[in-house]
């Protein structure tokens, strides 16, 4: 049944490419244009992968994740000097109040002041649970969080370092959030981005991109529809910088399908939408070791994320 279903989003996304090509966009006339570059070392960003999963458990109120917090400030600090801890504290009923900190670098960029601000985000905690796991003796195992997390941060890590060595116009602010997948249940998630949006203030960004489960080496990122009806003018940005770099998925290659998913996801990207900020959700939700002990890096790819990296890259300069 998956296979008939992304055969037929598969064909609806071929005639829907079309139509955006020719109503939507406005590509140079010439049809011998060189593609666009944009610059993205995938080993680099592969290593932070690797080094988030190595650290452990990044599990709200334990040491490893205070360690790791150290850690992606201190990578995003070799990239800018505008690094700041947003600490919070969140109470799940019956324990104790736990400490959380949403990690933010800015980026000035070299456009004419009054400057656009664009954000991009991901979540650096991992779930505690494994409440997916196909075995019941599992279930309240942490994950590794791999792809869900350590992906999207990942990316964002080697963004940071990229527009240190070529800034571009917009002002840029990258935002890890804490608190994403601390659950069990919805109200105990979302905590960094909902904080972050409550103290949003006049000068919030214009527009944003949020990378939230990226690295699968299987990657397939359909337009979300809360994002399609939220922010439809970041995802033509989003996909039309795919197509630019030639990173629709056809056949086994991975990438992007320029069409929608089946159904509405809530994330990081929600309560964004609500403080004003129009946002996007690129993300993989067709991961079968979604909250299991099998989110580990070997699902994962370097390839996933340079796809992912570059399109982004794009994305906020055109």
């Amino acid at each position: 049944m998956l296979f008939w279903r992304q055969l037929g989003l598969l064909i609806f996304a071929l005639g829907f490419t079309a139509f955006v090509l020719g109503a939507a966009c406005t590509p140079s006339s010439s049809t011998s244009a060189a593609p666009p570059t944009t610059e993205f070392d995938q080993q680099r960003a592969w290593n932070d992968l690797t080094a988030q999963v190595k650290f452990g458990y990044r599990i709200p109120g334990t040491k490893t994740h205070m360690k790791t917090r150290d850690w992606l400030a201190a990578q995003l600090k070799a990239s800018t000097t505008a690094v700041t801890l947003q600490p919070f504290h969140h109470h799940r009923v019956g324990e104790k109040d736990v400490a959380m900190w949403n990690i933010v670098a800015d980026f000035t960029g070299t456009g004419a002041a009054p400057r656009e601000k664009v954000l991009l985000c991901a979540h650096w905690d991992s779930r505690p649970f494994s409440d997916h796991d196909p075995d019941p003796a599992k279930r309240k195992t942490p994950i590794d969080g791999a792809d869900d997390g350590a992906s999207g941060v990942a990316v964002l890590l080697e963004i940071a370092r990229q527009l240190k060595a070529q800034p571009i116009a917009r002002d840029v602010e990258i935002v890890l959030f804490d608190g994403e997948d601390f659950g069990p249940g919805i109200e105990d998630m979302l905590l960094g981005s909902q904080y972050y949006a409550n103290q949003l203030s006049a000068a919030k960004p214009s527009w944003g991109i949020l990378l939230d489960m990226i690295g699968y080496k299987d990657l397939t990122i359909y337009r979300e529809p809360t994002s399609e009806k939220a922010a439809p003018k970041v995802n033509d940005r989003v996909f039309y910088a795919a197509r630019a770099l030639g990173y629709l998925r056809t056949g086994d290659f991975i990438g992007f399908v320029d069409a929608p998913y089946p159904y509405d996801i809530t994330d990081d990207h929600t309560p964004l939408n609500k403080a004003g900020v129009p946002t996007v959700d690129l993300i993989d939700f067709d991961y079968p070791p979604w909250h299991t002990t099998g989110d580990t890096i070997e699902q994962c790819s370097a390839e996933a994320l340079k796809v992912v990296g570059k399109t982004v890259l794009l994305a906020i300069q055109e």
